[in-house]
């Protein structure tokens, strides 16, 4: 028995949702932020929403009502690079977000970017707070965002809880997880404003900040069955040709040295797009730890990809391998996020601890000439 069918009327009403039903009051975030242009999405019963930016004029905005009841509206006609604020109702109960919209020129820019965080710890509320000091631009999420099944009770204490202020102060850009696309996850109705569509697999979408190109995919379009994202995504990355640097994120990673099960033909259906489509670096999550590649060129001989797991977002580690892979000069089983810096000339990748240490340092230089790895990966764990 499912606990919609165990929960009583109370229960319901304490948690505020119930199975299929409205989403729980208090959510909020901005999403899809370019230069002109910005997503407010938040829950709730009001309807109102008030948009002001830095002359205080208020700015025209009309919310629609999505599914489950969630509530979106999209801002145009905003200013490049330009500080933004937002409430949704009026009062003490009224949600509050801020954002800043994308530069309009290729300055440099830092961002976050963090995975695996669904345990809802301590240490994974302080790898939050931690996030948030270092102001990035926006953070992206490489999935599993709320343990076990991702249904709207666990994203209201394992992510809305911890990442709440985070999520009012800085654009959010997720990809999803195994765990967020569980049958009963709320992740497809709560983020679908992100997503630019869903093949069979799930939600993907692009999009530009600065000298950077970035795409998420959804692991299960690139299972060997179809590949239904394949398409799509070669097609982004040679439109994204002229763009200094491209960064594909999704949260199973094609090449990794842990333990961990893979949907079947990932690497073999990802990495020849990826390669071929000249991606500079590709995050990943699923293994809880972080763990950096030499670049791989396993698929395109002038391919250069750097390969990055970031999966150590909350307490629940996974161990390091006992013996280390040559492919993979840097494994470290420890909590952490990544703090990506991207200017035209350089990509500056550094993992950040829980008390603000990093713990390590990969740079790319535009043109640089980098030696990549064509063989010597570890076999793909295919499910």
């Amino acid at each position: 028995m499912g606990w919609c069918s165990r929960a009583g009327l109370a229960a319901v009403l304490v948690i505020g949702v119930a199975c299929g039903r409205r989403l729980p009051a208090g959510w909020a975030y901005v999403t899809r932020v370019t230069p002109t242009a910005a997503t407010v999405a938040w829950t709730g019963s009001t309807e109102t929403l008030e948009c002001r930016g830095p002359d205080g004029r208020m700015l025209p905005a009309v919310a629609t009502e999505g599914r489950r009841g969630l509530r979106v509206a999209r801002l145009a006609e905003l200013l490049p690079a330009t500080a933004y604020r937002c409430r949704m109702g009026a009062g003490d109960r009224s949600l509050r977000v801020r954002f800043r919209t994308a530069p309009a020129d290729l300055v440099p820019f830092t961002f976050a970017a963090v995975g695996d965080t669904g345990d809802g710890s301590r240490t994974a509320a302080a790898l939050a707070r931690r996030i948030l000091a270092g102001r990035p631009a926006f953070l992206v999420h490489l999935g599993d965002i709320a343990y076990p099944g991702g249904r709207a009770r666990e994203y209201a204490a394992k992510f809305f809880r911890p990442y709440g202020s985070l999520l009012r102060r800085v654009p959010f850009m997720p990809t999803p997880g195994n765990h967020d696309l569980e049958p009963r996850s709320v992740y497809r109705d709560l983020f679908a404003p992100a997503a630019d569509g869903e093949d069979a697999g799930g939600p993907h979408y692009a999009f530009d900040w600065g000298a950077a190109h970035l795409v998420s995919v959804s692991s299960p379009e690139f299972a060997r069955d179809g590949a239904p994202g394949a398409g799509w995504l070669a097609k982004d990355l040679a439109s994204a040709a002229g763009r200094p640097w491209r960064i594909v994120f999704l949260h199973e990673p094609p090449f990794d040295g842990g333990a961990k099960f893979t949907v079947p033909g990932l690497r073999g259906v990802l990495e020849p797009i990826v390669e071929r489509g000249r991606a500079d670096l590709v995050l990943a999550g699923h293994e809880h730890l972080y763990e950096r590649s030499r670049p791989a060129c396993a698929y395109a001989a002038e391919a250069r990809t750097l390969h990055v797991v970031s999966g150590g977002g909350g307490a629940n580690l996974d161990p390091a391998p006992v013996v280390s892979h040559p492919n993979f000069p840097r494994i470290v089983s420890v909590t952490h996020y990544l703090r990506i810096r991207v200017t035209p000339a350089e990509l500056d990748v550094r993992a950040v601890d829980v008390s603000g240490h990093v713990v390590d340092r990969a740079r790319r230089r535009r043109g640089e000439d980098v030696t990549c790895l064509s063989s010597g990966w570890p076999p793909p764990r295919d499910r």
